[in-house]
């Protein structure tokens, strides 16, 4: 059973979600990013870190990506790097929105983060969010850098940014990184999960129109079944192992489950783990809801894991009841 805290935050988020949900046009929407921008301002660093923003360049290019570099205090093997890709449909959210979260990373890994700013819908559709995640993990690599000291992670459409930029990497023939992170990915833009219309009830910052919004806002012209979109319809073969975390009422539920399942069918190393009756980012209510601690706990084992490279073979799937 959900905490006590959770279900209080939920019913907070349930009551406020209107404005979130209303049906609208583009300058209604637009409203959405202040309003998100004012409900994590208190979301502060947690201590034992620090951030300073960085720009992200290669080697005889122009061009840079904005980013933060969230750095600890006591950093550990500064050689190794979380690259984090933030959630919000691909028009919302930024380093602010999600500072709190990768640097709780940062602080239990001991790792310096790059939380990158990339461009987002509708100013920006597809593929600009794909061309920044490339660039800061090329930039990175041209810096020195080494594809197995690089973990990539995000959440929401971020972890769906995660697998793209990943099968993109393969399809470059370009050193893939150590391992990905996607904590509740939206991997398929085009809504076929069951789970998209039997937990609408249960999730309050999400909905199918939304949702949809969103899709036709960050594919324009493109099919949304393109596997660079949607990375559920791309071949998985070869890449890295991968960890995904996701609660199985979240309307994106059943994305999160097709992705361990094809990926698992694909002999990628994955590891699955599900939590009950948690609402979407759950994760960035890590200072008031003890899931997303506990959540962050096991993301930050998985990634000190992975960088030591101990032997053991990880379970393929791991539930576990929240």
């Amino acid at each position: 059973m959900p905490s006590k805290k959770h279900e209080r935050i939920k019913k907070v988020l349930l009551a406020t979600s209107v404005q979130l949900k209303k049906r609208g046009t583009l300058p209604q929407f637009k409203h959405i990013r202040p309003l998100l921008e004012m409900g994590t301002l208190f979301n502060m660093l947690p201590w034992g870190v620090h951030f300073k923003e960085i720009k992200l360049k290669k080697e005889n290019c122009f061009r840079s990506v904005v980013a933060e570099a969230i750095i600890p205090t006591r950093p550990k093997n500064t050689s190794q790097i979380i690259l984090y890709f933030h959630g919000g449909g691909y028009t919302i959210g930024s380093s602010h929105t999600h500072r709190a979260l990768v640097g709780k990373l940062s602080k239990k890994t001991g790792k310096v983060a790059i939380l990158v700013e990339y461009r987002k819908a509708p100013e920006h559709p597809f593929p600009a969010a794909l061309e920044d995640a490339l660039f800061a993990y090329q930039a990175l690599l041209d810096r020195g850098k080494k594809a197995k000291d690089i973990i990539i992670a995000g959440d929401s459409a971020g972890g769906g940014l995660a697998i793209a930029l990943m099968v993109k990497l393969k399809i470059e023939k370009i050193p893939l990184p150590a391992a990905s992170i996607c904590i509740s990915p939206w991997v398929d833009l085009a809504a076929t999960g069951k789970s998209i219309e039997t937990n609408k009830d249960f999730d309050p910052l999400v909905d199918i129109e939304k949702l949809n919004l969103w899709a036709k806002m960050y594919s324009g012209d493109e099919d949304l079944k393109n596997p660079l979109v949607s990375p559920l319809y791309a071949n998985l073969k070869g890449l890295p192992p991968m960890l995904i975390q996701v609660s199985n009422t979240e309307m994106l539920y059943d994305d999160a489950i097709r992705l361990a399942e094809k990926a698992e069918d694909a002999e990628v190393d994955v590891t699955l783990q599900i939590w009950a009756g948690l609402i979407h980012w759950w994760h960035l209510f890590q200072k008031a809801i003890p899931e997303a601690c506990e959540a962050i706990e096991k993301i930050a084992g998985y990634i000190n894991e992975t960088f030591e490279k101990k032997p053991t073979k990880r379970k393929k799937k791991k539930v576990i009841s929240g």
